[in-house]
């Protein structure tokens, strides 16, 4: 009997988890990536090298290889390409026209604004955009329009500083398009959750821990967050609304926000598993697989709707360096915290020695750890414990 085959829409270290649940569950796997070397590429039954964005060539493959399902995690830049393979080929998916919006930042920002939602004074920047020097009184977000991880995003403070970043920043864009936006000033918020027949059946609202000013990439992800419960409810009423209004019904969901002065404010969503680990923490704080459920949903199986589990207290912390250079660390104290018993995860990427660079985007970390207390203060507290034993550095 041939086996039904899952089309994986990149093959990066955090693709690996996707790969592996499909061929535990024994579906043949198909990668799709336009990097030989990622590792997720060695585990797939069959690998294919080419950009995930090329929806023409990408479905050309998938006609080809005769595929059942298609899944794009932990990326934004192949969701489109996923929604419009899913569509041709009357695969389970979102829609093309939800993709285009949720993964475009101008799109989604002119989206929420033409509905009335509450968002930050923005422009739509191009290469040919000149801007006043009278409008950077306050602090503002330059980010790509069509990109991931955090590359290219970070807060600019003058009118010199947006000169000299916004080549840099468009460059991370395909279509060399991105936006500037007011910064807000706030906690920082992350929404991993799953949606079933409209409404939000699992939720896991965490505090979002960003890379040193001025970037903003996500170094890490704690819970139970310490927002007021009641603005948690406001929360998931919000994105409960958000996701209808983008006729989104099933499947995982991923969320930045920021919530200031008790206002909330949705930066970016997107239809698929969220990035940078926070499936594994979803696992080990609330006992719930959402890799598996996502590769099950995307493969057309029928699921009983999850019950919301109870969540325990745990941290996820995404490991960098401040300066470029040779990294180093505490080999002994790796060792002996691994065996720690509040230490649920730890890994380091590279051996001591490998030349790294400062965490300013998700490319740029060196290793993860994931942590459990009995309560949110012992998960920082140990969090915190756990960085000070490895003394993780670069050397210049």
């Amino acid at each position: 009997m041939t086996r039904k085959t899952l089309l994986v829409l990149a093959a990066s270290r955090y693709q690996i988890p996707i790969i592996t649940t499909a061929k535990r569950l024994g579906y043949r796997v198909l990668t799709i990536d336009n990097v030989p070397d990622n590792p997720g590429h060695a585990l797939a039954d069959l690998a294919c090298f080419l950009d995930t964005t090329d929806i023409r060539g990408v479905l050309a493959i998938a006609r080809r290889e005769r595929i059942d399902g298609v899944i794009a995690a932990c990326t934004d830049v192949a969701v489109p390409t996923a929604a419009a393979v899913a569509h041709a080929l009357d695969l389970p998916g979102v829609s093309p026209e939800t993709a285009r919006i949720a993964c475009d930042k101008t799109h989604f920002r002119g989206f929420l604004r033409d509905r009335g939602w509450n968002c930050p004074e923005s422009w739509v920047i191009t290469t040919d955009t000149v801007l006043p020097e009278a409008l950077f009184d306050q602090p503002w977000m330059l980010k790509p329009a069509k990109s991931s991880g955090s590359k290219g995003a970070r807060i600019i403070n003058s009118h010199a500083e947006y000169q000299r970043q916004v080549a840099a920043t468009l460059a991370f864009s395909r279509d060399h398009r991105g936006i500037l936006e007011r910064y807000i000033d706030g906690a920082q918020i992350t929404c991993e959750g799953l949606l079933h027949q409209g409404k939000i059946a699992v939720a896991v609202i965490t505090d979002r821990q960003t890379a040193p000013v001025p970037y903003v990439a996500t170094r890490g992800h704690r819970i139970p967050s310490r927002l007021p419960i009641i603005l948690q409810h406001r929360i998931l009423d919000r994105l409960t609304q958000l996701w209808s209004m983008l006729e989104v019904t099933e499947g995982p969901f991923d969320c930045d926000l920021v919530v200031a002065d008790e206002d909330i404010h949705v930066l970016e969503v997107s239809p698929r598993v969220g990035g940078n680990s926070l499936a594994r923490l979803l696992l080990s704080a609330c006992n719930f697989d959402l890799i598996e459920y996502a590769v099950r949903q995307a493969m057309g199986e029928t699921i009983l709707a999850p019950v919301s589990p109870p969540q325990k207290p745990a941290g996820l912390l995404l490991l960098g360096v401040e300066q470029p250079g040779r990294l180093d660390y505490d080999a002994k104290a790796l060792v002996a915290l691994s065996a720690t018993p509040w230490v649920e995860h730890l890994v380091l990427d590279y051996p001591p020695g490998t030349v790294v660079q400062p965490f300013t985007d998700g490319r740029y970390r060196v290793g993860e750890a994931l942590v459990l207390g009995r309560d949110r203060d012992e998960v920082d507290q140990r969090l915190t414990e756990l960085q000070t034993r490895l003394a993780i550095r670069a050397i210049p």
